[in-house]
């Protein structure tokens, strides 16, 4: 268990625009038919989200047919909203319920299960640390995949188990590289610095002295083996072999030692934000 706001994996399917493909229509009628439940029982979408430990976006884009939701959380909506069991789960038996890339399966379980992540960010904020208005500039207003985005961040807040160590270092040049405009970029690196904590550490190197041996990636452990992530102009890649993990390894050491100390790369980052995104 975790917690009274229990956390249930999100399966997003972006757009259709983007990738040619429309919503199928047995999507687009469980959306239609879990809004009609829930306004029939007076429940606003926040409410909802509550009850399912979701957040209103997340909703907003199921019933309007742009997420594409597992067999468990949509049994978790007929109980909240004290549908018969079985109507929603008729149409959800229509759907491809988990046609997500086997890569990204296979990290979503490392990432959810980690004991540590060290992440070296190179171009963008961390997805874990993203505000929401951020992250919508980022995936390009796609509000299913910011739902997703998210709700992916929930493990940073979970009661049991305990939340992963997390530890971050960025390239300064993340901090500079304007997404939004001026108020998105103050408010997203506020909220960067506010994230630091102690099962948390951030930190920023110059670019100047920034190795950038392995570009950008994640080391997960996990029960004392290490997993890594790299994305490609393809798709991800997730490697547990030895000699990979092993490259990698030396590589966050290197950029760490580089790396301002956390409560210089604090400071750091609130002056960029008073002094560059004003």
């Amino acid at each position: 268990m975790r917690g009274p706001r229990k956390i249930l994996r999100v399966m997003v399917r972006r757009k259709g625009t983007k990738m040619g493909r429309m919503p199928s229509p047995a999507l687009i009628t469980l959306g239609r038919q879990v809004r009609r439940y829930r306004d029939a029982a007076g429940i606003r979408q926040r409410e909802l989200g509550d009850l399912l430990g979701y957040s209103e976006p997340w909703v907003s884009a199921l019933e309007t047919g742009r997420l594409l939701p597992k067999a468990d959380q949509v049994a978790a909506i007929e109980r909240a909203l004290h549908i018969p069991a079985g109507v929603l789960m008729e149409v959800c038996r229509q759907l491809d319920i988990d046609p997500t890339p086997q890569w990204f399966r296979e990290w979503r379980d490392v990432e959810t299960t980690a004991d540590v992540l060290r992440w070296v960010e190179l171009s963008n904020i961390p997805g874990l640390l993203q505000t929401e208005t951020y992250a919508s500039v980022l995936l390009g207003g796609d509000e299913a995949a910011v739902a997703a985005r998210l709700e992916r961040q929930q493990l940073l807040t979970r009661e049991s188990p305990e939340p992963p160590m997390l530890h971050f270092v960025l390239d300064e040049a993340v901090l500079y590289r304007g997404r939004g405009g001026p108020k998105i970029m103050h408010d997203q690196l506020m909220h960067l610095a506010d994230s630091a904590g102690p099962r948390r550490t951030i930190q920023v190197v110059r670019s100047e002295v920034n190795p950038r041996a392995a570009g950008a990636y994640i080391l997960a452990t996990v029960d004392g083996r290490d997993v890594a992530y790299l994305e490609t102009a393809v798709r991800g890649l997730v490697t547990s072999t030895q000699e990979d993990v092993s490259i990698l390894s030396y590589a966050w050491e290197s950029v760490r030692s580089f790396a301002m100390p956390q409560h210089g790369s604090i400071e750091f980052i609130r002056r960029t934000a008073e002094e560059r995104w004003v």
